[in-house]
Order: structure tokens, then sequence, then C-alpha cells
């Protein structure tokens, strides 16, 4: 069920689909005239015309991006900052999220001792990898887009990264946005996002969970 919003500017939208239209780009193209439609072929016009949409559509989404990365490129780096004032939350969340993960660790995995892996997409800094992430897995990748939050995230994690640590080891920091990022084949055993997924339009949420089966071990869904 779809519904009418605003966005935070005050423009309001009927609907989703009106607000990612609006934000990522319809081209929305005259008719031609007959003068036009005649001195050119129905085919060649079309190419023209889906050629411009799709120009004005790939920078209207790279706009989007923009928009989003210079918007925490201003927010501090803290657990305040990344939870837009929520910084509360954060022990519930946590909580939460080990009550989640537990039991389906615990079903996939049973008690069997092994070195396991996992990729936490949009990291900010660190807060869910520390928190909770290095409780379960040996080691802990981190992809993020915003660079001082990485960094922040280096260093709070600095106690995690020692060479040679086989447990509770942040291994690897990319700063990269979860759109562009292509992980490390068969590499994970868990690719864990939370709410940044929601930076993502449809198309491209679709195409990120696509690539990233491929980062997934697969001899953890061979029974």
């Amino acid at each position: 069920m779809d519904s009418c919003g605003f966005d935070s500017t005050g423009r309001e939208f009927s609907s989703a689909a009106e607000m990612w239209a609006h934000e990522i780009g319809v081209a929305a193209t005259a008719p031609a005239s007959a003068a036009v439609a005649e001195a050119a072929p129905a085919s060649a016009a079309a190419s023209n015309g889906d050629a411009g949409e799709e120009a004005y559509g790939d920078g209207k989404r790279k706009e989007w991006y923009s928009k989003a990365i210079s918007y925490w490129q201003g927010v501090e780096a803290s657990t305040e900052g990344v939870l837009g004032g929520y910084g509360c939350v954060n022990d519930v969340d946590v909580k939460g999220s080990d009550a989640f993960l537990r039991p389906l660790l615990a079903e996939r995995f049973g008690t069997a001792k092994r070195h396991l892996v996992a990729l936490d997409c949009g990291s900010g800094i660190g807060r869910v990898t520390k928190n909770f992430l290095l409780r379960h897995f040996n080691e802990v990748d981190l992809v993020e887009p915003v660079s001082h939050f990485l960094e922040a995230a280096r260093e709070k994690l600095t106690g995690c990264m020692e060479v040679g640590q086989d447990t509770n080891k942040a291994a690897n920091f990319y700063c990269v946005p979860l759109q562009d990022f292509t992980p490390e084949e068969g590499r994970y055993d868990v690719i864990w996002i939370q709410w940044c997924i929601g930076q993502l339009p449809d198309d491209d949420f679709v195409s990120f969970l696509t690539g990233q089966r491929l980062g997934l071990n697969l001899m953890d869904f061979l029974f």
C-alpha cells in the first residue's frame, strides 16, 4: 500500500513512486512535432529520446547519491551522529540484533568451532561491528562511503586489528558506496546491513542484493 508524504524541503508527493521519479529522474519528453517526425525516422527519434532520458536519469541518480554523501559528511563521527540524534537506541538495537542473529547462527553452524567472517554494510563508525558483530565472527570487513566515518571506525577498532589475531578482528575497511561495492567471492558467512539500505532506489537495491550473493560462502547453504 502506498501513501503520500513530504520530503525534507516540504515538497509533497502522492506516492513513493512519484518521489523516486522526481529524485532519480524520469524525463518528461514533449511529443515530437509533425515536422520533426517527418524529418527523422521513428526508430532514430525513439533512440535519441531513450538516450536523452537515460542520460537524464543517470545524472539525477548521481545527484541523489552525492547529496546523501554530502549530508553525512557534515555529520559528527559519533554514535549520536550516525543515529541521527537518537544515540539512546544503541543498546536496544544491539540487543535486538543479537537476539535475531544468535539462534540463526546456532541453526546454521551448530556448536562446531569454525572461522566465521561477516561484512558490515554501511558500517559508519564501526558501532555495529564493535558492539555486536565481533561477538560472533572471527573477522569483520567494513564497507562505508563516508571517509571520516570509516577513519573513526579504524580508530575505534584499533585494538581488534592485530596481525595474527584469530578472533574479534576487524580485517578490511572499504571506502566504497554500497551500490558500487563488489565483495570477494565466497568470503562471507553473513552479510549484515541495517537502515542504510533505504538510501538505495529499488533497482539498485535489487542489484546490490544480487551482487552480494557472490560474496557468500555457498558451503554454508549446502545440507
